[in-house]
């Protein structure tokens, strides 16, 4: 699978932790992604958060997130998106990569909790539309901003997958929803990015329709997950589960993992 200037390493992950209660969840923020807006509040509540990733339009959507530094705006997003050359360089130094969730497939739905820095952030979506153009050329970019932490704490994980220097480690996972830690024991930087291919599709298939511009019948449901994490960080997926499906891990740096759910 292709990857932007926007899965580098990123900061401000939320490190594993305790469980919380009720009375200290995280807050749940919606984001919508439609052709070719993100529809969310315009600020939330830092600290630990819970967002809500939802695909409503008709075209695979990502939600790329990066925090700005301050005093930056989204005018100075919008021109350094305007230079087409720019972005084969990578990322001015004013935007600082936080990793957001990857391909999401028509009607499929991802939590994301984590910690967030207060600031200003954007995403963007740099999936292809059916003109070849990247959706960001089509206006698929939003500014928000993060205030203060409240007092949220993290969620208990139902499991916990982590990713080595080598691969993934998965336990056996119950189906339906789940909460999932995702959490890199690796020396460096790892993308957790979660599909299930269609029954009788390979995994190379995938990877072939992938690289050409997710043109024609989609060749697999994509589950989003988690962009890049840090080395010994985590994020918690919230993702529901069926029963009997084949799932795969991905990582460019290493070997898919395929696992089904019992």
């Amino acid at each position: 699978m292709r990857k932007t200037w926007l899965l580098a390493a990123g900061a401000g992950l939320a490190l594993a932790g305790c469980g919380g209660s009720d009375e200290t969840a995280a807050p749940v923020v919606e984001v919508r992604g439609d052709e070719y807006a993100y529809v969310l509040p315009e600020r939330i509540e830092g600290g630990v958060v819970t967002m809500r990733f939802t695909n409503t339009g008709e075209e695979l959507h990502e939600y790329a997130l990066a925090r700005l530094d301050e005093g930056k705006t989204r005018a100075d997003v919008d021109a350094f998106l305007a230079d087409p050359d720019s972005l084969q360089g990578g990322p001015p130094d004013w935007i600082e990569d936080v990793g957001g969730v990857p391909t999401l497939s028509q009607d499929e739905e991802v939590s994301i909790t984590r910690e967030l820095a207060s600031g200003t952030y954007v995403l963007l979506c740099f999936v292809p539309a059916p003109d070849g153009r990247p959706h960001i050329a089509h206006g698929m970019v939003r500014t928000f901003q993060v205030g203060e932490a409240g007092d949220a704490v993290l969620p208990e994980p139902d499991a916990v997958i982590t990713a080595t220097d080598d691969g993934f480690e998965i336990p056996e996972l119950e189906p339906g929803e789940q909460t999932l830690e995702l959490r890199n024991g690796a020396a460096v930087p790892r993308e957790f990015y979660l599909y299930s291919p269609n029954p009788g599709v390979t995994l190379a298939e995938v990877e072939q329709w992938g690289e050409g511009g997710f043109k024609g019948e989609p060749l697999a449901t994509f589950l989003g997950a988690m962009q890049s994490i840090p080395s010994g960080t985590s994020v918690y997926l919230t993702v529901d589960l069926k029963a009997g499906e084949r799932y795969v891990l991905f990582d460019e740096e290493l070997s898919e993992t395929e696992f089904t759910v019992d």
